[in-house]
């Protein structure tokens, strides 16, 4: 996969080889994306440890 920088999007590159074009995507549990910044990531983190926290119960 590639991810294309936000703001310098290439229409005319639909795919390279076997490569995709993305805008976003997770690699060992990172989210990466086309903006560069972390705020996304620091969402689904948080979202992803809001539902752990919901499905733990009382011992």
């Amino acid at each position: 996969m590639i991810v294309d920088r936000e703001h310098d999007n290439h229409r005319e590159i639909k795919s390279i080889g076997r490569c995709e074009v993305v805008q976003s995507f997770v690699y060992l549990g990172s989210l990466i994306d086309n903006s560069g910044s972390c705020e996304n990531e620091i969402r689904r983190r948080i979202h992803q440890a809001r539902v752990a926290m919901t499905k733990l119960t009382k011992i």
